[in-house]
């Protein structure tokens, strides 16, 4: 059926997929737009230690344009960084009232840090020898910096970069590692993940978009005459009637959505959070300047994919903010799953709000890190830290799945983030609106022969 302006648009999911398809429908026109989720984001703020369970609602991402060949995430991380960048500013123009309802004070969006990503192999790796090839064809070569060229390490000191890679030279002098070889990208950026989504909500509401929370915001089942879906019906068994429906519920998805069944599912992500203490700013300062560092971890989603024991896997180190002080890693193992028996399939679904904690070897993996990169910092004995379980969306190929479900008329998938949606939240939603308008038809077919639209 045609959709417009008074379309009345109910969403399942109030994370990126969720916040972006309800801003660009917004911007187009539609006046009739409700987002329903169970979490109360309202009271955390979708901060990730005040209970907020969206992989989404995490203090921060990393903003990144390298793809390999994948050059249409590329272009469309370009496209979304002017808008974030616009955010950044904008946010600062709130009215007191609406900057009160913030966890605190720093409302910085979009602060660039650079970011290496590096290994102990002794040649720069296949993935990044792909991922400098596309800079290349973006025009964007002189943004990287290969750490085994000469020229790339004189054009870092000239360019004021070099000091981004004090990092490199001081595992090397404590003898950490033999070889370190990678690439310096000086225009990636930290995002902050739960000001963002708070902030892109404000905008909603001040749009008239409705947020519905709690047993009146989680999802029961779909209302359907048919095939025909006209509603949802929540878990105070309230039927709320719709003209289309988008279900963008994160991990919860699959479990939702029987047809992303084998297309999608739910997998586990280690995040450590390492509270440095107020009173040591000397340390806040220092970690703050640090660059995102991937170790042994590259956009391969081949890499992405696959099981690591522990210590081999790889990690990620977040650099601390300077108002919170908060260092984060992200180790990579074997990746967990939490399959259930839904029908006549089983689905891993999340165990959020707390129902599990990490591995002890996820903890002390971490630890190891921390000695290696930071050791005068490990060796504050008052420092805090904790774990959170996040739930990632598993897609094929880890490719964005944005479609009308199949056989349902009025039913729109949007899901599949697969670790990498997050700084694509600006512009996510444009593409949910034009896959309603019929603009797009990008077609994955399925070894079972069903038909999803891809993005």
């Amino acid at each position: 059926m045609p959709y417009s302006s008074n379309t009345k648009v109910v969403i399942i999911g109030s994370g990126v997929f969720g916040l972006s398809s309800a801003y660009h429908l917004v911007k187009n026109g539609y006046k009739n737009v409700e987002i329903f989720d169970r979490t109360d984001y309202e009271e955390t703020k979708y901060y990730p230690l005040k209970g907020s369970d969206a992989a989404s609602g995490d203090i921060n991402k990393f903003f990144r344009i390298y793809y390999e060949n994948k050059t249409l995430y590329s272009k469309l991380a370009i496209e979304a960084l002017e808008t974030w960048e616009a955010w950044n500013k904008d946010i600062w123009n709130l009215s007191p009232e609406e900057k009160a309802r913030f966890i605190d004070e720093d409302l910085e969006l979009v602060r660039l840090t650079g970011g290496l990503r590096i290994g102990d192999a002794p040649e720069l790796p296949d993935v990044e020898r792909s991922n400098l090839k596309g800079f290349e064809e973006l025009g964007l070569r002189a943004t990287q910096f290969d750490l085994n060229d000469e020229n790339d390490i004189l054009r870092a000191k000239l360019t004021g970069n070099d000091r981004k890679l004090e990092v490199v030279r001081d595992l090397l002098s404590r003898q950490k590692t033999a070889h370190i070889s990678g690439t310096f990208d000086s225009i990636g950026r930290m995002l902050k993940a739960d000001k963002a989504c708070f902030y892109v909500k404000i905008l909603l509401e001040k749009a008239g978009v409705k947020f519905h929370y709690g047993n009146e915001g989680t999802f029961k089942g779909l209302v359907q005459e048919g095939s025909k879906v006209t509603g949802i019906e929540t878990a105070d068994s309230k039927i709320h009637l719709a003209d289309l429906v988008i279900a963008s519920a994160g991990s919860w998805t699959t479990s939702l959505v029987s047809q992303l069944r084998n297309r999608t599912q739910a997998s586990l992500a280690n995040i450590i959070y390492i509270q440095i203490p107020k009173d040591r700013q000397d340390l806040i300062d220092k970690y703050s300047n640090y660059p995102h560092i991937q170790w042994k971890t590259t956009s391969s989603e081949n890499d992405r994919n696959q099981n690591h024991e522990n210590g081999e896997g790889g990690f990620a180190f977040f650099p601390p903010t300077r108002t919170e002080g908060i260092l984060k890693l992200n180790t990579r193992q074997i990746k967990f799953l939490n399959p259930i028996k839904i029908g006549d399939n089983y689905i891993s679904v999340p165990k959020t709000l707390g129902s599990e904690r990490l591995p002890k070897s996820v903890i002390q993996e971490a630890k190891d890190i921390l000695l290696a990169i930071a050791p005068d910092l490990a060796r504050v004995e008052n420092i805090k830290l904790q774990s959170k379980l996040f739930w990632y969306t598993d897609a094929i190929n880890s490719d964005f799945i944005i479609d009308f479900v199949p056989n349902l008329q009025n039913f729109i998938v949007a899901t599949g983030g697969s670790a990498h949606a997050f700084k694509f939240l600006p512009v996510l939603g444009k593409t949910v609106v034009d896959r309603l308008q019929g603009k797009i038809m990008i077609i994955l077919t399925c070894s079972d022969g069903k038909i999803l639209t891809i993005f």
